[in-house]
């Protein structure tokens, strides 16, 4: 798979690459690995770090409850089980962050977008707009305008961008969808 930089990672990629139980963790692991590797730059946003925190302790939490993934989750359990959470799982939850960190301290490009206040305009212009054009949720259409606004592929696990791309009114931008 050839990925045009600039790259930008949703989430899912880097929690993928990061919980070695997660069903993508091992494409996860070497599609970032053939990125560091060609040098690409790599774009991360706000909601994609606030998004793959969230995963990590919605994970966390499956596992001390020993219920399935996908289960019922709310503020309210992570208030009622952040303590335990974060005792047990502290360091995977800061894996995300950490693993960029060693990213940017190796030489690579990461880059946190957008930088701008003209690009934000824009981004927030087109989120409602993806919103109710694709019928996305707001985290969603927020990681498509951002990537439609600084990147030439939007690198993603979430299956339901495969169709949207097919609507996309920006054919500039790759999506490109992993899986297994």
């Amino acid at each position: 798979m050839t990925l045009v930089s600039p790259v930008y990672l949703d989430a899912n990629i880097l929690v993928g690459a990061v919980v070695r139980e997660h069903r993508l963790y091992r494409s996860c692991v070497l599609l970032v690995g053939e990125l560091l590797t060609s040098q690409a730059r790599i774009l991360i946003s706000p909601v994609c770090f606030q998004e793959s925190l969230w995963a990590m302790v919605r994970i966390s939490y499956y596992e001390l409850t020993r219920q399935p993934r996908g289960k019922y989750f709310s503020m309210e359990l992570y208030h009622r089980w952040c303590d335990r959470i974060f005792n047990i799982h502290g360091a995977r939850i800061s894996a995300v962050s950490s693993m960029v960190r060693d990213w940017t301290s190796a030489g690579a490009h990461v880059e946190l977008v957008p930088k701008q206040e003209p690009v934000w305009s824009r981004v927030m212009e087109l989120t409602p707009a993806y919103m109710r054009q694709l019928r996305l949720a707001p985290a969603d259409a927020l990681h498509l305008a951002l990537a439609q606004t600084h990147a030439k592929t939007f690198l993603t696990a979430d299956s339901h961008f495969t169709t949207v791309a097919e609507g996309l009114p920006v054919p500039e931008l790759a999506v490109v969808h992993l899986d297994e």
